[in-house]
């Protein structure tokens, strides 16, 4: 196959500083080998794994030791998720700790819904900490009250909205809980869509008439119904406003600054299979949404498929392509990922680098022009 694997490049690679340069690949790599170590072990590796090995006819172990390696691996599509037992994912030398692990679900949105499952510290690491370090870049306020307007039950994100809340300081939030399944499921535009919405917005209004949340954390669509309900000094309150759970584009968090002007805006990408990247903006107008990720366990690729499907090539930074993501944890070894959204491939500055912000980053993802009309959108 005339594939690649994403380049782990280094933007000081020319430089002299070759001390900072040396450990990303090195790191990355020893990911990788450990990962199907645990993955493949013969006794004690993943039943998915070992499944899959045999499919491919290939000894992985011998086979693929780097990042240049997965593409050996073949594409995985998230339709793999929705028909397996999480557990058929984990190591089964991880099975009794399963009292330490965290399982959410997609919202559904290119069809039927995902599950994944994290360790404890896995999800700390592919949800709370990338935010943590974000936040505090961006001077996104700390130890305030937040409001959340979203999905809690099975959804991820629902169990992660109290971790980046305590994480910083904050207690636990006010939440307005709404089932992004069923809304998908009403005609956009219907008088039962604009009823659930206004179901919504009603109860987080009620909580804004005796509480102060300086945090709003929620989806575009409901930021901007929100919006409409609030009025400017209401809206001046807020002093933060987290965005997930949907694409967004640098013309919507321009109108949403306008909106709420004294909030500092911060959005994330990512979902309930791999984890988050973080926006790395000032807080200004912005021309674009660049979203990188933190640490070795997520590698983002962009790549152009070729006509078999199952091969590909990958773009070189500043082009547009298909997303993929490496996930690479103790709970989940999901490798060549395809995504539903297309992005550009950017590369971290000097000084993300030495920050500690590694992996080549996304900008501006979001599904193609000619699948938005088919996906269930909805709320979430």
């Amino acid at each position: 196959m005339n594939i690649r694997a994403m380049p782990v490049s280094n933007p000081i690679e020319d430089t002299a500083d070759t001390a900072v340069q040396s450990p990303s690949s090195i790191e990355f790599d020893a990911r990788v080998k450990a990962t199907i170590e645990l993955h493949l072990h013969p006794k004690h590796g993943s039943p998915y794994w070992w499944r899959r090995q045999a499919r491919l006819g290939i000894n992985v172990l011998d086979r693929v030791r780097s990042v240049r390696d997965l593409p050996i691996l073949g594409p995985t599509y998230p339709t793999e998720f929705s028909t397996q037992s999480v557990w058929d994912f984990v190591p089964r030398r991880l099975w009794n700790g399963h009292k330490n692990c965290v399982i959410g679900e997609s919202g559904g949105t290119s069809g039927r819904p995902t599950s994944a499952i994290f360790l404890t510290a896995d999800f700390h690491a592919a949800f709370v900490s990338p935010f943590v370090w974000a936040a505090q870049e961006a001077g996104f306020p700390l130890g305030c009250d937040w409001l959340w307007v979203g999905p809690t039950g099975p959804h991820i994100i629902g169990k992660v909205v109290r971790q980046l809340a305590q994480s910083t300081g904050s207690p636990d939030p006010w939440s307005v809980d709404f089932d992004p399944r069923w809304a998908k499921k009403l005609l956009p535009g219907s008088y039962a869509a604009k009823r659930y919405l206004s179901h919504v917005i009603d109860q987080a209004v009620d909580i804004l008439d005796r509480e102060r949340p300086a945090i709003l954390f929620t989806t575009p669509p409901v930021l901007e119904a929100l919006a409409m309900r609030l009025d400017d000094a209401a809206r001046s309150l807020f002093r933060g406003v987290h965005y997930g759970g949907m694409a967004i584009t640098a013309e919507q968090i321009n109108r949403f600054r306008e909106l709420y002007p004294n909030a500092v805006h911060l959005s994330g990408y990512g979902n309930s299979l791999c984890g988050v990247a973080m926006e790395l903006h000032d807080d200004g107008p912005r021309t674009s949404i660049d979203y990188y990720p933190r640490g070795a366990r997520l590698i983002y690729d962009v790549a152009r498929f070729h006509t078999d499907a199952e091969s590909w090539t990958s773009v070189e930074a500043g082009e547009r392509g298909r997303v993929m993501f490496h996930r690479l944890d103790d709970s989940t070894f999901l490798p060549n990922v395809v995504e539903r959204d297309e992005a550009t491939l950017i590369l971290p500055s000097v000084d993300r680098f030495r920050e500690g912000w590694t992996s080549p980053g996304l900008r501006d993802p979001g599904p193609p022009a000619e699948q938005t009309k088919t996906l269930k959108l909805g709320l979430y």
